[in-house]
């Protein structure tokens, strides 16, 4: 299994369930999210690769204030309902 597979199932899951009618592409490895502007029907593409350089975490998971100069550590890999409402709700008010 190639390195950062198991994080982009984990995110790509949470980024579909964030927004419904999303899928994966054919590639499986873009994620599509259908939207429109001013009734034009438009797909916002989502490429997912592990990054070859961490940034932020190269000390043991301590940030460095070189590169960041915070950095939220994930708790929960899921999210809850709530969440999902949250982020469904910023997509409607933002037009997406």
């Amino acid at each position: 299994m190639a390195k950062g597979s198991l994080s982009k199932t984990l995110i790509g899951t949470a980024i579909l369930q964030a927004f419904p009618g999303s899928f994966i592409d054919s590639d499986q490895k873009t994620i599509r999210i259908p939207t429109s502007v001013e009734g034009e029907p438009l797909e916002i593409k989502i490429t997912m690769t592990c990054a070859k350089d961490v940034i932020g975490s190269g000390n043991g998971g301590q940030a460095s204030s070189e590169t960041v100069t915070k950095q939220a550590s994930p708790q929960n890999t899921e999210m809850t309902d709530d969440e999902i409402k949250e982020v469904q709700e910023l997509v409607k008010r933002l037009g997406l």
